[in-house]
């Protein structure tokens, strides 16, 4: 009783900070869903680029071609930016930047077209991905918990809402110009909400490289932790284009239900990521990292071993919750970068990731011009046990909350 009257001065206090950082941290939540929404939106009218312009499917190369060219170009830029002007800043300019370039991609009427806005859109996206990704290191270092799975299941979720949502606007009469210039339309009132409510950073000077803006070469230890990235990217990418492929063509599905089964890999795939923060709570990162790629090899191999709908299915969803939350944990450990800072050291980690996701797909594609695709995704499963065994000769431990709670600064 006697301390009653300290007691409302305290819940004040604690009630401003909660409400300080639990606004950026939705507004940051809807970015990342801006950001799968779009992607999404832009994934699902692929198919119709290709009709619309009778395209075969090596000029659809060049386009998919393009758009990662322009993001692994932006990657690095965008990380020495932040550096030197915040992600609350940059991040104003490239979340517009990437939603007009999804409206950019409705007018592409040619071939040539196409492939020099998909590099545009690309180069929008890859510079959005890296500064989101700062953004959310400076929320979750405020937040006090791991949230950084639960961004990249935002990200996930919106991929879904926008395939999705494509979907239901091409069956009822929908174009790529409409449906993109709709999405656009949306998204951007979605970010102007969001972009208000962000947070600057705190110390952002003692992450600052020193010197000029040059750019700062990873140490050893953080190009290990890309070369994971590298993997593991590898492996969502080749699982991307090659997963419906493989389920149509050699377990011989029906084109509707190899959908689904890619669909079941993607929903597996967003909900390890929302349980993600969780498992941070209670595992170190380098724990995480072996369970991830076990799961990853596991789940291959049974799915390559199956002969029918469910068990290969259910391969894929292993291999889906594998790859969940590879991204968060090495994310996390570039952010908390000290020597270049979270922008730079994001930035480059996300550039050798996105080359692995690139190099995943046709690395696949010609093996199985050679030995078939069955054993050609069997890569797959080895990147799953290079992530999985890559731990155990360096030291991720960084990733841990425990450790990094030495330096965080609110």
């Amino acid at each position: 009783m006697g301390q009653g009257g300290v007691y409302p001065t305290v819940s004040r206090k604690e009630k401003f900070k909660s409400a300080a950082v639990k606004w950026p941290k939705w507004a940051l939540a809807m970015l990342f869903l801006v950001d799968g929404v779009g992607f999404g939106t832009w994934a699902a009218h692929v198919p119709v680029f290709k009709q619309l312009l009778h395209l075969e499917n090596g000029s659809l190369t060049f386009v998919l071609v393009s758009l990662i060219i322009g993001a692994i170009i932006t990657m690095p830029v965008t990380g020495q930016l932040i550096a030197h002007y915040g992600s609350r800043r940059v991040i104003r300019i490239a979340a517009v930047i990437y939603v007009l370039m999804v409206a950019l991609l409705a007018q592409a009427s040619s071939l040539l077209l196409l492939i020099i806005f998909a590099g545009l859109f690309g180069a929008a996206k890859g510079a959005f991905d890296v500064v989101v990704n700062a953004q959310a290191i400076t929320v979750e270092k405020h937040h006090g918990v791991p949230i950084m799975s639960f961004f990249q299941g935002c990200w996930s979720a919106g991929g879904l809402l926008g395939a999705g949502a494509a979907s239901l606007m091409l069956q009822h009469g929908g174009t790529a110009r409409t449906d993109l210039s709709l999405t656009a339309g949306v998204l951007i009132l979605c970010s102007l909400w969001a972009l208000p409510l962000l947070m600057n950073e705190a110390g952002r000077e003692t992450v600052k490289p020193r010197g000029s803006a040059k750019f700062i070469w990873p140490n050893a230890a953080l190009l290990r932790i890309a070369i994971l990235a590298f993997f593991g990217l590898m492996a969502e990418g080749a699982i991307a284009d090659w997963a419906s492929v493989y389920l149509h063509s050699n377990v011989g599905v029906t084109l509707s239900l190899a959908a689904a089964g890619y669909a079941a890999y993607a929903i597996a795939m967003a909900a390890g990521r929302f349980s993600g923060d969780w498992l941070a709570q209670r595992f170190s990162g380098k724990n995480i990292l072996h369970a991830s790629g076990f799961l990853i090899a596991v789940g291959m191999g049974g799915a390559l071993l199956a002969h029918s709908w469910w068990p290969a299915v259910c391969g894929l969803m292993l291999a889906g919750i594998g790859i969940a939350n590879i991204v968060p944990v090495i994310w996390g450990v570039a952010g908390r970068d000290t020597r270049m800072g979270a922008g730079p050291a994001i930035s480059a980690v996300t550039t050798i990731g996105y080359c692995g996701f690139l190099t995943g797909p046709p690395v696949i594609g010609s093996l199985a011009v050679l030995v078939g695709l069955r054993p050609a995704m069997g890569v797959i499963a080895l990147a799953g046990m290079i992530v999985a065994v890559g731990p155990v000769f360096f030291s991720v431990e960084s990733t841990s909350r425990v450790t990094d709670e030495e330096t965080i600064t609110v």
